[in-house]
């Protein structure tokens, strides 16, 4: 770690909704080191930065300026990322970039490959966000089921659960997981379409993180992060 970085005291937000504002591109990054953004925090795509071939030093400086806590995703291909990681390279990336970050994204699918980088990530008091994806078709109530049964609710730890919409059922679906189980730190989202009228629904509902793009969408669907800041502010007027 340079010696010129001095660490900025940070914590990822424990209120929620926490408003998300993803940043994917070269461009993206000078968003992490401006006063005022329309979010709570950054969620910021590494793989896609580094699809894009912007160098990784530019990356590190990036988050070494930042303002704003920032949480930290490598996502896989099935998952709806853009690299082929080697697992031995994720994993040393992800430690590599830890003391910069306020909170890590691991797969559900990934959890027992990265485990060393979620040990790594409680131990130094960072938030830790399981998340699976159902991008192209929705979710099955038995996927959905298996995504529950994985999830251990432990403390600085958020299930998110993102899958795609295409019927009233599959909404109603997704609400269930917020309306059956309204202690445990759960965030769930639409894709596709209806992804945007989903979210004020999902958010009303208690859902932990509402995910808006800062430079572009990272997801099919996605809103920019203005638009769900209004929302969520519009959702909070309803609370009285």
């Amino acid at each position: 770690m340079p010696k010129r970085w001095k660490k900025n005291i940070m914590k990822f937000p424990e209120t929620h909704p926490v408003v998300l504002g993803t940043v994917r591109t070269a461009a993206g990054l000078r968003y992490l080191a401006k006063k005022e953004i329309p979010a709570d925090a950054v969620e910021v795509r590494i793989d896609a930065l580094l699809a894009e071939e912007v160098p990784f030093e530019k990356i590190e400086a990036a988050l070494q300026t930042k303002k704003h806590p920032v949480l930290l995703t490598l996502r896989i291909p099935a998952e709806g990322g853009q690299i082929e990681w080697n697992v031995k390279e994720r994993r040393e990336l992800f430690l590599r970039l830890l003391p910069y970050v306020e909170a890590i994204d691991v797969e559900l699918a990934t959890a027992r490959a990265m485990q060393p980088v979620i040990d790594e990530a409680r131990r130094t008091g960072k938030t830790v966000v399981l998340s699976a994806h159902a991008i192209e078709t929705p979710a099955k109530p038995a996927q959905i089921a298996r995504w529950i049964e994985q999830f251990d609710p432990l403390p600085a730890t958020i299930l998110k659960i993102a899958a795609r919409i295409k019927s009233w059922r599959d909404l109603q679906q997704l609400a269930a997981l917020l309306v059956n189980r309204p202690e445990w730190p759960i965030a769930v989202m639409g894709l596709g379409p209806y992804a945007p009228q989903s979210r004020s629904v999902l958010t009303a509902l208690g859902s932990r993180l509402v995910y808006g793009y800062l430079d572009q969408a990272a997801a099919p669907g996605q809103p920019s992060a203005a638009e769900v800041r209004k929302m969520v502010l519009a959702v909070r007027n309803l609370e009285g």
